[in-house]
């Protein structure tokens, strides 16, 4: 099946080897690994970079497989929730600056169709969080842009 928002067909990467038990070469406890999360967290650390920093410099290769819970719930329980999801922020900021390239450029109709595109993904995705439950039904886009 083609992508979306192109004709290619697909991707070919490595994919993360799943187990279900605690690898035997971490040497940090459950409560060791869950306080890490929450001083990065209070860092103003993104999750997707805190997952990066617990594989590079821990050697955890994810919080699933040592805590038994992904990364959003361990914050979750401890009380630290993002108000928009990261991926959808990185979304919005990515349209901003489409946006301010726009308002310079008003001819680059490559950049006005990627501007289109954008939006629909960023739509799509509020849909998406307000159907899940973790935007509120009242959530507006236009608050972020």
């Amino acid at each position: 099946m083609a992508r979306m928002h192109t004709r290619k067909r697909g991707k070919s990467k490595s994919r993360r080897i799943y187990s279900q038990e605690k690898p035997d070469w971490i040497q940090f406890s459950n409560e060791e690994v869950e306080k890490m999360i929450i001083d990065l967290k209070t860092a103003g650390t993104s999750n997707s970079v805190i997952g990066v920093k617990l594989r590079d410099q821990y050697g955890i290769p994810g919080t699933k497989a040592v805590l038994g819970k992904k990364l959003g719930k361990v914050l979750q329980s401890a009380g630290i929730k993002d108000e928009v999801p990261e991926d959808l922020m990185n979304l919005i900021k990515k349209y901003r600056n489409v946006s301010k390239h726009m308002d310079l450029n008003r001819n680059d109709m490559s950049n006005k169709r990627g501007q289109a595109l954008l939006m629909a993904k960023i739509l799509r995705l509020v849909k998406y969080y307000k159907r899940s439950g973790y935007l509120a039904p009242e959530w507006n886009l236009s608050r972020v842009l």
